[in-house]
């Protein structure tokens, strides 16, 4: 099923699936041959979440929480409420930033869209198509190439060799104390520590939500193991829907493998937006 959008030139709604515009025969830039429903621009939140979906993206990991009044800190949200739509941000001590409140939608999931575009290009990731390098010819001529220039060549190598291997060792170290953890001051509870973020169960409950026990650096005193043991009484995480949201790729116009190593900690929670 094509999608459509506005033609630049005459405003006139085109289909992702026409080559031209039909009333002003421009070059439909948002063109694309593949039969799979692609969503350029979302206009409503149920576009933006089909948008998403397409793309593979851990929405929970990456604090976006579309179409819910998420009151937990770190997140970035949309919802209706009544008539009005409400964009927002909960900072990281909790308190909520509203960005938009307002009748309309195309410009509250537009305000959203925006924030989730830059959040992945923070992190060379782009789910709207990699920009084009500049390829625009100098008519400079070079210098003719010195010794010192090899040696600033090699150089540069080994920077980038460094900054990959930083980055390796980063991601690793964010995982390394993953696991399922027991605190004292309530053993009805488990807990999950998965990178950067938290989750729990309680005895009884099926359900995996996103919290923080408030241990600071001491939590990894109450390690209960990277194994799930069926005697605490809540599901195995790893069989959780919200495990499933979390570990969850598919096929999607960028490198879904790209978010694997989505880190929440790189967002600026402090700022309003």
């Amino acid at each position: 099923m094509a999608s459509t959008s506005k033609c630049p030139y005459c405003d006139g709604t085109v289909r992702s699936d026409e080559k031209t515009c039909s009333h002003c025969g421009a070059v439909n830039e948002n063109y694309t041959e593949d039969t799979k429903r692609q969503i350029f621009h979302p206009k409503t939140i149920e576009e933006l979440k089909e948008y998403c979906a397409e793309r593979g993206m851990p929405l929970l990991r990456m604090r976006f929480f579309i179409g819910e009044d998420f009151k937990e800190p770190r997140a970035f949200g949309i919802y209706q409420d009544g008539d009005r739509y409400i964009v927002y941000k909960n900072k990281y001590n909790g308190t909520r930033a509203i960005r938009y409140l307002g009748p309309d939608e195309a410009y509250a999931v537009n305000e959203l869209f925006q924030k989730l575009l830059s959040e992945c290009h923070n992190r060379g990731i782009y789910p709207d198509g990699k920009p084009a390098e500049n390829t625009t010819r100098s008519s400079y001529t070079a210098p003719k190439k010195s010794s010192a220039s090899g040696i600033l060549k090699y150089a540069v190598f080994a920077i980038i060799g460094i900054m990959v291997f930083v980055m390796i060792f980063k991601n690793c170290s964010n995982h390394k104390n993953d696991g399922y953890y027991r605190f004292s001051s309530d053993p009805s509870v488990t807990w999950y520590h998965y990178g950067n973020s938290w989750y729990y169960s309680d005895i009884g409950t099926s359900n995996w939500y996103s919290g923080n026990p408030g241990y600071g650096d001491s939590y990894t005193d109450y390690y209960a193991g990277k194994d799930f043991d069926s005697d605490w009484g809540v599901t195995d995480f790893k069989d959780s829907d919200t495990w499933e949201s979390i570990s969850s790729s598919s096929d999607s116009s960028s490198d879904s493998s790209s978010y694997d190593s989505w880190d929440s900690g790189g967002t600026d929670w402090s700022s309003d937006w």
